[in-house]
Protein backbone atom coordinates (compact mmCIF):
# COMPACT_ATOMS: atom_id res chain seq x y z
CA UNK A 1 0.00 0.00 0.00
CA UNK A 2 1.48 3.23 -1.00
CA UNK A 3 1.51 6.82 1.66
CA UNK A 4 -1.42 8.39 -0.84
CA UNK A 5 -3.64 5.46 -0.03
CA UNK A 6 -4.27 7.09 3.52
CA UNK A 7 -6.93 10.25 4.09
CA UNK A 8 -6.86 12.26 7.39
CA UNK A 9 -10.23 13.66 7.95
CA UNK A 10 -10.40 16.54 10.63
CA UNK A 11 -13.49 18.36 11.99
CA UNK A 12 -13.29 21.00 14.42
CA UNK A 13 -15.48 23.64 16.05
CA UNK A 14 -16.46 25.72 18.86
CA UNK A 15 -19.28 23.81 19.84
CA UNK A 16 -19.69 21.28 17.13
CA UNK A 17 -17.47 19.75 15.24
CA UNK A 18 -17.50 20.48 11.22
CA UNK A 19 -15.18 19.61 8.36
CA UNK A 20 -11.95 21.84 8.86
CA UNK A 21 -11.40 24.85 6.65
CA UNK A 22 -9.10 24.45 4.12
CA UNK A 23 -6.60 26.62 5.71
CA UNK A 24 -6.12 24.40 8.34
CA UNK A 25 -5.43 21.16 6.41
CA UNK A 26 -3.29 22.62 4.66
CA UNK A 27 -1.26 24.20 7.07
CA UNK A 28 -1.45 20.59 9.00
CA UNK A 29 1.61 18.66 9.04
CA UNK A 30 1.27 16.09 11.99
CA UNK A 31 -1.42 13.73 14.17
CA UNK A 32 -0.97 11.77 16.80
CA UNK A 33 -3.65 9.56 18.47
CA UNK A 34 -3.18 7.53 21.67
CA UNK A 35 -6.26 5.10 22.04
CA UNK A 36 -6.30 3.59 25.51
CA UNK A 37 -9.11 0.77 26.44
CA UNK A 38 -9.18 3.44 30.11
CA UNK A 39 -9.63 6.73 29.56
CA UNK A 40 -8.47 9.33 28.86
CA UNK A 41 -7.29 9.18 24.97
CA UNK A 42 -5.45 11.83 23.59
CA UNK A 43 -4.67 14.08 20.52
CA UNK A 44 -2.01 16.55 19.58
CA UNK A 45 -2.29 18.14 16.18
CA UNK A 46 0.49 20.14 14.54
CA UNK A 47 0.50 22.89 11.90
CA UNK A 48 2.90 25.03 10.40
CA UNK A 49 2.31 28.52 11.91
CA UNK A 50 3.28 30.87 8.76
CA UNK A 51 3.85 34.47 9.83
CA UNK A 52 2.18 37.38 7.54
CA UNK A 53 -0.16 34.25 5.98
CA UNK A 54 -3.49 34.82 4.31
CA UNK A 55 -5.74 35.06 7.73
CA UNK A 56 -8.14 32.32 8.40
CA UNK A 57 -10.65 34.76 10.10
CA UNK A 58 -10.94 37.24 7.13
CA UNK A 59 -8.11 39.78 8.71
CA UNK A 60 -4.25 39.94 8.03
CA UNK A 61 -2.81 39.23 11.89
CA UNK A 62 1.21 38.38 11.85
CA UNK A 63 0.60 34.62 12.82
CA UNK A 64 -3.15 34.10 11.51
CA UNK A 65 -3.56 30.32 12.96
CA UNK A 66 -3.31 32.12 16.55
CA UNK A 67 -6.55 34.47 15.53
CA UNK A 68 -8.86 31.10 14.93
CA UNK A 69 -11.03 30.52 17.36
CA UNK A 70 -11.09 26.83 15.97
CA UNK A 71 -7.86 26.19 17.52
CA UNK A 72 -8.31 27.70 20.95
CA UNK A 73 -8.69 25.02 24.33
CA UNK A 74 -12.04 23.27 24.51
CA UNK A 75 -12.88 23.56 20.77
CA UNK A 76 -13.89 19.99 20.16
CA UNK A 77 -12.33 17.77 17.59
CA UNK A 78 -12.94 14.20 15.42
CA UNK A 79 -10.19 12.56 13.32
CA UNK A 80 -10.54 9.86 11.35
CA UNK A 81 -8.80 8.27 9.07
CA UNK A 82 -8.94 6.25 5.80
CA UNK A 83 -7.04 3.39 4.88
CA UNK A 84 -6.82 1.07 1.61
CA UNK A 85 -10.34 1.74 1.35
CA UNK A 86 -11.18 1.28 5.50
CA UNK A 87 -12.41 4.55 7.42
CA UNK A 88 -11.84 4.20 11.03
CA UNK A 89 -12.84 7.25 13.72
CA UNK A 90 -9.70 7.69 15.91
CA UNK A 91 -10.98 10.49 18.55
CA UNK A 92 -13.40 12.35 19.73
CA UNK A 93 -12.84 15.07 22.14
CA UNK A 94 -11.56 18.87 22.89
CA UNK A 95 -8.42 20.75 23.07
CA UNK A 96 -7.23 21.36 26.36
CA UNK A 97 -3.24 22.99 25.60
CA UNK A 98 -2.24 25.14 22.66
CA UNK A 99 1.78 26.05 21.99
CA UNK A 100 3.84 27.52 19.95
CA UNK A 101 7.11 26.73 18.83
CA UNK A 102 10.18 27.93 16.80
CA UNK A 103 12.95 26.05 14.87
CA UNK A 104 15.37 28.44 14.09
CA UNK A 105 14.31 31.31 11.65
CA UNK A 106 12.60 29.05 9.32
CA UNK A 107 9.69 27.36 10.90
CA UNK A 108 6.91 27.84 13.23
CA UNK A 109 4.59 25.35 14.93
CA UNK A 110 1.12 25.65 16.12
CA UNK A 111 0.61 22.35 18.26
CA UNK A 112 -2.74 21.71 20.25
CA UNK A 113 -3.41 18.84 22.63
CA UNK A 114 -6.84 17.15 23.68
CA UNK A 115 -8.44 14.14 25.01
CA UNK A 116 -11.06 12.53 24.40
CA UNK A 117 -14.30 14.00 25.87
CA UNK A 118 -13.95 12.26 28.63
CA UNK A 119 -12.28 15.86 30.15
CA UNK A 120 -15.25 17.43 30.84
CA UNK A 121 -16.02 14.95 33.20
CA UNK A 122 -12.79 15.87 35.00
CA UNK A 123 -13.38 19.37 35.95
CA UNK A 124 -15.25 19.94 38.86
CA UNK A 125 -14.77 17.87 42.29
CA UNK A 126 -18.23 17.28 43.58
CA UNK A 127 -19.17 15.24 46.71
CA UNK A 128 -22.67 13.39 46.78
CA UNK A 129 -24.62 10.53 47.94
CA UNK A 130 -25.91 7.30 46.18
CA UNK A 131 -28.24 5.74 48.85
CA UNK A 132 -28.97 2.16 47.62
CA UNK A 133 -27.19 2.10 44.21
CA UNK A 134 -25.51 -0.15 42.98
CA UNK A 135 -21.80 0.24 41.50
CA UNK A 136 -23.52 0.34 37.91
CA UNK A 137 -26.22 2.46 39.07
CA UNK A 138 -24.29 4.84 40.03
CA UNK A 139 -21.76 4.60 36.59
CA UNK A 140 -25.21 4.97 35.02
CA UNK A 141 -26.55 8.02 36.98
CA UNK A 142 -23.33 9.85 36.37
CA UNK A 143 -22.75 9.51 32.38
CA UNK A 144 -26.63 10.70 32.33
CA UNK A 145 -25.26 14.05 32.78
CA UNK A 146 -23.57 14.09 29.38
CA UNK A 147 -25.58 13.41 27.06
CA UNK A 148 -25.90 17.04 26.36
CA UNK A 149 -22.27 16.42 24.41
CA UNK A 150 -23.05 13.65 22.74
CA UNK A 151 -21.53 10.97 25.00
CA UNK A 152 -24.25 7.93 24.97
CA UNK A 153 -23.49 4.52 27.00
CA UNK A 154 -22.97 1.35 27.67
CA UNK A 155 -22.50 -0.04 31.22
CA UNK A 156 -22.54 -3.61 32.19
CA UNK A 157 -23.71 -5.01 35.45
CA UNK A 158 -20.81 -6.31 37.55
CA UNK A 159 -22.04 -10.08 38.57
CA UNK A 160 -23.48 -10.93 41.97
CA UNK A 161 -23.59 -7.33 43.45
CA UNK A 162 -25.75 -5.68 45.58
CA UNK A 163 -26.28 -2.02 46.92
CA UNK A 164 -24.92 -1.40 49.92
CA UNK A 165 -27.27 -1.83 53.08
CA UNK A 166 -24.49 -0.65 55.80
CA UNK A 167 -22.92 2.13 54.19
CA UNK A 168 -23.86 4.87 52.02
CA UNK A 169 -21.89 5.41 48.19
CA UNK A 170 -20.26 8.38 48.31
CA UNK A 171 -18.20 10.70 45.70
CA UNK A 172 -15.75 13.13 46.61
CA UNK A 173 -13.95 13.76 43.32
CA UNK A 174 -14.40 14.40 39.58
CA UNK A 175 -16.60 12.05 37.52
CA UNK A 176 -13.99 10.69 35.67
CA UNK A 177 -12.20 9.71 38.36
CA UNK A 178 -15.36 8.04 40.16
CA UNK A 179 -16.02 6.50 37.27
CA UNK A 180 -12.82 4.97 36.74
CA UNK A 181 -12.36 3.95 40.89
CA UNK A 182 -15.64 1.83 40.44
CA UNK A 183 -13.76 0.74 37.52
CA UNK A 184 -11.26 -0.76 39.09
CA UNK A 185 -13.30 -1.83 41.47
CA UNK A 186 -14.63 -4.81 39.62
CA UNK A 187 -11.64 -5.03 37.15
CA UNK A 188 -13.78 -3.26 34.37
CA UNK A 189 -12.46 -0.60 32.37
CA UNK A 190 -13.94 2.89 31.46
CA UNK A 191 -13.05 4.31 27.46
CA UNK A 192 -15.10 6.69 25.05
CA UNK A 193 -15.00 4.81 21.99
CA UNK A 194 -15.76 7.50 19.05
CA UNK A 195 -18.59 7.41 16.96
CA UNK A 196 -18.60 7.64 12.95
CA UNK A 197 -20.51 10.58 13.20
CA UNK A 198 -18.60 13.81 14.73
CA UNK A 199 -19.16 14.91 18.03
CA UNK A 200 -20.42 11.57 19.30
CA UNK A 201 -18.38 9.32 21.89
CA UNK A 202 -20.02 6.02 23.59
CA UNK A 203 -18.79 5.66 27.38
CA UNK A 204 -18.47 1.35 28.03
CA UNK A 205 -17.75 0.86 31.45
CA UNK A 206 -17.35 -2.42 31.92
CA UNK A 207 -15.23 -5.79 31.61
CA UNK A 208 -12.65 -5.52 28.93
CA UNK A 209 -14.31 -6.70 25.48
CA UNK A 210 -12.51 -9.60 23.98
CA UNK A 211 -15.64 -10.68 21.77
CA UNK A 212 -16.11 -9.67 18.35
CA UNK A 213 -13.72 -10.37 15.37
CA UNK A 214 -9.92 -10.22 15.55
CA UNK A 215 -7.90 -7.87 13.14
CA UNK A 216 -5.82 -8.32 10.82
CA UNK A 217 -3.17 -10.73 11.92
CA UNK A 218 0.21 -9.05 13.36
CA UNK A 219 3.14 -11.08 11.77
CA UNK A 220 6.73 -11.50 12.60
CA UNK A 221 9.61 -13.32 11.90
CA UNK A 222 8.59 -14.70 8.85
CA UNK A 223 9.93 -13.39 5.77
CA UNK A 224 8.00 -11.74 2.89
CA UNK A 225 5.04 -12.14 5.31
CA UNK A 226 6.14 -9.84 8.25
CA UNK A 227 4.02 -6.82 9.00
CA UNK A 228 5.87 -5.36 11.90
CA UNK A 229 8.29 -3.34 12.29
CA UNK A 230 9.63 -4.30 16.02
CA UNK A 231 8.18 -6.60 18.92
CA UNK A 232 9.00 -7.00 22.80
CA UNK A 233 7.19 -10.18 24.76
CA UNK A 234 7.46 -10.03 27.90
CA UNK A 235 6.28 -12.18 30.94
CA UNK A 236 5.69 -10.66 33.93
CA UNK A 237 6.24 -13.25 36.91
CA UNK A 238 5.77 -11.51 39.82
CA UNK A 239 2.37 -9.77 38.80
CA UNK A 240 -0.18 -12.28 39.66
CA UNK A 241 -1.73 -11.82 43.24
CA UNK A 242 -3.65 -13.87 45.73
CA UNK A 243 -6.34 -12.01 47.67
CA UNK A 244 -7.29 -12.82 51.25
CA UNK A 245 -8.03 -11.33 54.88
CA UNK A 246 -11.41 -11.63 56.54
CA UNK A 247 -14.43 -8.72 57.60
CA UNK A 248 -16.51 -8.48 60.25
CA UNK A 249 -20.22 -10.31 59.38
CA UNK A 250 -22.84 -8.66 60.85
CA UNK A 251 -25.16 -11.50 59.52
CA UNK A 252 -24.39 -13.30 62.98
CA UNK A 253 -24.95 -12.96 66.13
CA UNK A 254 -22.67 -12.01 67.41
CA UNK A 255 -20.64 -10.68 65.12
CA UNK A 256 -17.54 -12.88 63.59
CA UNK A 257 -15.09 -12.10 62.09
CA UNK A 258 -15.40 -14.33 58.15
CA UNK A 259 -12.50 -15.03 55.86
CA UNK A 260 -12.56 -14.00 52.34
CA UNK A 261 -9.98 -15.97 50.42
CA UNK A 262 -9.08 -15.83 46.59
CA UNK A 263 -7.10 -18.57 44.83
CA UNK A 264 -7.45 -17.66 41.13
CA UNK A 265 -8.09 -15.31 38.79
CA UNK A 266 -10.98 -15.26 36.27
CA UNK A 267 -8.90 -14.50 32.89
CA UNK A 268 -9.65 -12.69 29.82
CA UNK A 269 -11.76 -15.69 27.76
CA UNK A 270 -10.53 -17.34 24.79
CA UNK A 271 -7.04 -15.45 24.84
CA UNK A 272 -4.64 -17.80 26.50
CA UNK A 273 -4.19 -21.67 27.00
CA UNK A 274 -2.89 -21.24 30.50
CA UNK A 275 -3.72 -18.92 33.42
CA UNK A 276 -1.04 -17.13 35.41
CA UNK A 277 -1.61 -18.75 38.68
CA UNK A 278 -1.32 -22.49 39.06
CA UNK A 279 -4.38 -24.56 40.78
CA UNK A 280 -1.55 -25.83 43.21
CA UNK A 281 -1.41 -22.56 44.64
CA UNK A 282 -5.03 -21.96 45.47
CA UNK A 283 -4.70 -23.24 49.07
CA UNK A 284 -2.43 -20.40 50.01
CA UNK A 285 -5.01 -18.07 49.83
CA UNK A 286 -6.63 -20.09 52.64
CA UNK A 287 -3.65 -20.39 54.73
CA UNK A 288 -1.03 -17.54 53.39
CA UNK A 289 1.39 -18.25 56.16
CA UNK A 290 2.06 -21.48 54.43
CA UNK A 291 4.20 -19.97 51.72
CA UNK A 292 7.58 -20.53 53.16
CA UNK A 293 6.59 -24.12 52.20
CA UNK A 294 6.63 -23.38 48.73
CA UNK A 295 9.60 -21.18 48.56
CA UNK A 296 11.47 -23.22 45.98
CA UNK A 297 8.42 -22.96 43.12
CA UNK A 298 6.45 -20.01 44.06
CA UNK A 299 6.15 -17.31 41.64
CA UNK A 300 3.38 -15.30 42.47
CA UNK A 301 2.66 -12.32 45.52
CA UNK A 302 -0.25 -12.56 48.34
CA UNK A 303 -2.33 -9.03 49.09
CA UNK A 304 -4.39 -8.98 52.18
CA UNK A 305 -7.80 -7.39 51.30
CA UNK A 306 -8.66 -4.48 53.82
CA UNK A 307 -12.42 -3.31 53.51
CA UNK A 308 -13.81 -2.48 56.59
CA UNK A 309 -17.53 -2.59 56.23
CA UNK A 310 -18.48 -4.71 53.74
CA UNK A 311 -20.46 -8.20 54.25
CA UNK A 312 -18.45 -11.12 53.01
CA UNK A 313 -19.95 -10.87 49.56
CA UNK A 314 -18.89 -8.25 48.51
CA UNK A 315 -16.07 -8.22 49.93
CA UNK A 316 -15.21 -11.25 48.49
CA UNK A 317 -15.95 -9.64 44.75
CA UNK A 318 -13.70 -7.12 45.64
CA UNK A 319 -10.74 -9.62 46.22
CA UNK A 320 -11.92 -11.87 42.95
CA UNK A 321 -11.63 -8.36 41.23
CA UNK A 322 -8.44 -7.44 42.95
CA UNK A 323 -6.70 -10.90 41.81
CA UNK A 324 -8.37 -10.91 38.46
CA UNK A 325 -6.39 -7.22 37.47
CA UNK A 326 -3.40 -8.59 38.71
CA UNK A 327 -3.58 -11.09 35.81
CA UNK A 328 -5.04 -8.95 32.80
CA UNK A 329 -1.33 -7.90 31.61
CA UNK A 330 0.87 -10.52 32.96
CA UNK A 331 1.92 -11.22 29.10
CA UNK A 332 3.15 -7.44 27.57
CA UNK A 333 3.67 -7.22 23.63
CA UNK A 334 4.51 -3.79 22.65
CA UNK A 335 5.36 -3.25 19.03
CA UNK A 336 5.58 -0.86 16.07
CA UNK A 337 4.32 -0.96 12.26
CA UNK A 338 4.19 0.61 9.56
CA UNK A 339 -0.01 0.96 7.85
CA UNK A 340 1.87 0.73 4.58
CA UNK A 341 3.28 -3.00 5.29
CA UNK A 342 0.14 -3.77 7.74
CA UNK A 343 -2.38 -2.84 5.32
CA UNK A 344 -5.07 -1.29 7.64
CA UNK A 345 -5.36 0.46 10.97
CA UNK A 346 -5.08 -1.13 14.25
CA UNK A 347 -7.35 0.45 16.91
CA UNK A 348 -7.64 0.53 20.37
CA UNK A 349 -9.26 -1.34 22.57
CA UNK A 350 -9.87 -4.79 20.54
CA UNK A 351 -8.88 -7.97 19.52
CA UNK A 352 -5.73 -8.77 17.86
CA UNK A 353 -3.88 -12.60 16.42
CA UNK A 354 -0.35 -12.37 16.65
CA UNK A 355 1.41 -15.60 14.94
CA UNK A 356 5.72 -16.14 14.13
CA UNK A 357 6.76 -15.48 17.77
CA UNK A 358 6.68 -19.33 18.76
CA UNK A 359 3.18 -21.40 20.18
CA UNK A 360 4.20 -19.42 24.37
CA UNK A 361 3.77 -16.23 22.64
CA UNK A 362 1.61 -16.81 19.13
CA UNK A 363 -2.45 -16.47 19.77
CA UNK A 364 -4.92 -14.11 20.43
CA UNK A 365 -4.30 -10.83 22.31
CA UNK A 366 -6.67 -7.21 23.40
CA UNK A 367 -5.27 -4.68 22.33
CA UNK A 368 -4.50 -2.14 25.50
CA UNK A 369 -3.53 0.73 23.58
CA UNK A 370 -2.61 2.06 19.65
CA UNK A 371 -1.19 5.02 18.95
CA UNK A 372 -1.20 6.79 15.79
CA UNK A 373 1.43 8.86 14.38
CA UNK A 374 0.46 10.00 10.73
CA UNK A 375 2.79 12.71 9.34
CA UNK A 376 2.72 14.51 6.04
CA UNK A 377 5.87 13.97 3.99
CA UNK A 378 6.56 15.44 0.71
CA UNK A 379 3.07 15.80 0.07
CA UNK A 380 1.69 12.16 1.37
CA UNK A 381 0.73 11.37 4.50
CA UNK A 382 3.21 8.78 6.25
CA UNK A 383 1.62 6.53 9.07
CA UNK A 384 3.53 5.01 11.68
CA UNK A 385 1.73 2.79 15.00
CA UNK A 386 3.21 1.73 18.33
CA UNK A 387 1.01 -0.59 20.50
CA UNK A 388 0.41 -2.78 23.63
CA UNK A 389 -1.26 -6.12 23.93
CA UNK A 390 -2.25 -8.13 26.71
CA UNK A 391 -3.53 -11.16 28.20
CA UNK A 392 -3.57 -13.05 31.17
CA UNK A 393 -1.34 -16.03 30.15
CA UNK A 394 0.98 -17.48 27.80
CA UNK A 395 0.06 -20.66 25.28
CA UNK A 396 -2.21 -20.21 22.26
CA UNK A 397 -5.65 -21.62 22.02
CA UNK A 398 -5.81 -21.50 18.49
CA UNK A 399 -3.75 -23.25 15.79
CA UNK A 400 -3.86 -20.86 12.66
CA UNK A 401 -4.71 -17.08 12.13
CA UNK A 402 -7.47 -15.49 10.02
CA UNK A 403 -5.89 -13.67 6.99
Amino acid sequence: MNKQDTEVTLKIGTTTPEDAPQELMVALRRVEVVQRDNSPSGFQLTFEAERYGESVAGSAPEYPLLETELLSPMSRVWVGVKSNGASFPLIDGFIVHQALSFEGDERSLLTVTGEDASVKMDLFEISTEYQNLTDDQIVSQILSKYQSIGISKTVKAPSGQSAPQTFVPQQNATDRYQVQMLAARHAFVFSLLPSTQAGKSTAYWGPPDTRGDAQAPLTANMGPATNVQSLDLRYHTLTPTLTYGSVLDLAQDPAQASPVAVGGAINKPGLSANGAIDSKYSSLAQDPTTFTDQLSTLDLRGSLLYHPGLDVSSAQQRAQAKTDRSVQDVVTVRGRLDVADYGTVLVAPGLVELRGVGTRYDGVYYVQSAEHSITLEQGDWGYDQSFVLTRGGWGTTIQQVDL
